[in-house]
């Protein structure tokens, strides 16, 4: 069991002790390359850049990256992922299809 309180704290001196615990707004700087807000020194999400160095791709790089790759031909599989769904024949230990 844990020890009681001999006496009843008031309202104000509970208060008082909790004074310090308060939510606090972040500092926020502009982003070197984009002048975005930001975190201090964290890497800016917008641009991927740390001071002015490229870190990280961002969306819309790969965004970019993504429809300069397409295929040519409308017609091409050949950049075409497979089908989840798509059953393949199993076989049997003899080779012979089930």
């Amino acid at each position: 069991m844990a020890a009681q309180p001999k006496k009843k704290i008031s309202r104000v001196r509970g208060k008082t002790r909790r004074a310090h615990r308060r939510a606090v707004l972040p500092k926020l700087v502009a982003c070197a390359k984009c002048k975005t807000l930001k975190l201090p020194h964290t890497i800016c999400p917008e641009c991927g850049h740390y001071g002015k160095v490229k870190v990280i791709k961002t969306k819309l790089d790969r965004k970019i990256d993504k429809t300069l790759n397409k295929p040519v031909s409308p017609g091409d599989n050949s950049g075409k992922t497979p089908v989840k769904n798509e059953k393949t024949p199993k076989k049997t230990d003899n080779g012979n299809r089930v």
